[in-house]
């Protein structure tokens, strides 16, 4: 009996070895790159299923069940935990309930309902839109990202009121360029991984400019009349650099356009290849992807919520991250401008599927190859490999969108 019982355990261990080493792969057991490895810096709460928000809300009209289906599984495959929110169709928003001083305005339907589906999410988490797309190394990413954020959002250590950032607001004579790994060390957050101090991280757009002092920031020539915002000082963003370079998930520089007949970013010739850059926002646009912070969420509902609607969502958050808005009426006593940090290239990205059919504007200017699915800046996309994905297919059995092509030695 004994002797049976010892040949039942032999087996079933034999099994359970077998079952360890053949099962499957799943997207956590992918090894990280050695450049985006876990640190002692990164934070455990950038892993979990909020990827250090309290929540990630995911916009989408009830009609597009499509885009539904495909963020549901994509989100799945990457681990991360969404909150759907409806979004909102133009007709639905009456014109008593828009703030006052768009009334006089000529204001699309499709920038009425993006509008207020952005408002009804306004609160501290990360927002997607419904057509957003990421690398499956996202929360890897996202650790490295946090270091430079806080080099903008987080004082340094020992001195409680300064972050690194503040130091280039008065020095034009320190270098711009600083890298991530050479970041002095910073005091612990208490609030978000990110760091304590921020309104937005504008992390997917489809084009940000790095900033210049002082602040020419002019009024789009193309958005609705603005003599109603209220006067803004001079803005003074930082003019710091963080510097993530041989970041093997940026794509080559020749890949480095927001669709495929974009000019190439400026980016890919002020920098050697495969080089990211965590900066304060500047003439950001496109709301793919982007976090706010609960003192964010209440300055941007009070300013768009209840004040002002000019033009699209996307435009007037730019705007308000480059300072027209600025006023003592909104911050208080005026000496706090908003904290908006990005990084290019983008970490989300808007994924063009077959049809690329938008609800709002038409994407690419309406050149965008619809027979043919992509998503800019992003390499090994979780939506162009989701049937691998689903198959336990590795690193290596993933399609990277923009490989490197072969030069000669």
């Amino acid at each position: 009996m004994l002797h049976g019982h010892r040949t039942v355990a032999a087996v079933l261990a034999v099994l359970v070895t077998i079952f360890i080493l053949f099962r499957p792969p799943r997207l956590n057991d992918l090894p990280p790159l050695p450049y985006l490895k876990v640190s002692a810096k990164a934070s455990p709460d950038i892993l979990n299923g909020t990827i250090g928000f309290q929540q990630v809300f995911v916009i989408n009209l009830p009609s597009r069940t499509d885009r539904r289906d495909a963020m549901t599984l994509a989100a799945a495959l990457s681990k991360i935990d969404v909150t759907w929110a409806d979004g909102v169709t133009g007709e639905a928003v009456v014109d008593k309930a828009m703030p006052g001083d768009s009334w006089d305005k000529s204001i699309s339907k499709g920038n009425r309902g993006s509008w207020r589906g952005h408002m009804n999410v306004l609160q501290s988490a990360l927002i997607l839109e419904d057509d957003a797309d990421w690398d499956v190394r996202l929360k890897m990413q996202m650790q490295v990202f946090a270091q430079g954020a806080r080099a903008f959002t987080q004082p340094v250590t020992g001195k409680p009121r300064i972050t690194v950032a503040d130091s280039y607001l008065d020095d034009d004579k320190l270098p711009l360029d600083l890298p991530v790994d050479t970041l002095p060390s910073n005091l612990r957050p208490a609030l978000t991984p990110y760091g304590d101090s921020w309104d937005v991280l504008w992390l997917g757009h489809c084009g940000t400019e790095f900033p210049t002092r002082p602040s020419t920031a002019a009024e789009d020539p193309t958005s609705a009349d603005t003599s109603t915002k209220a006067e803004s000082p001079s803005h003074r963003p930082p003019l710091l650099r963080v510097v993530i370079p041989n970041d093997g998930t940026v794509p080559a520089p020749e890949h480095l356009k927001a669709h495929p007949f974009a000019l190439q970013d400026p980016l890919a010739e002020l920098y050697p290849p495969y080089t990211r850059i965590v900066h304060a926002s500047s003439a950001t646009t496109c709301t793919q992807a982007y976090a706010v912070s609960q003192q964010g969420a209440r300055k941007l509902l009070w300013q768009f919520g209840l004040q002002s609607l000019t033009t699209g969502w996307d435009l007037m958050l730019r705007d308000w991250c480059d300072g027209l808005y600025h006023s003592a009426e909104v911050q208080g006593d005026g000496s706090t401008p908003p904290v908006c940090v990005t990084i290019q290239p983008p970490l989300f990205s808007h994924h063009f599927g077959k049809g690329a059919a938008s609800d709002i504007t038409a994407p690419g200017g309406g050149f965008v190859n619809k027979d043919k699915e992509m998503t800019p800046y992003v390499r090994l996309s979780v939506r162009l490999n989701m049937g691998r994905l689903v198959g336990g297919a590795r690193d290596d059995g993933l399609v990277d969108q923009w490989p490197d092509e072969k030069r000669e030695a």
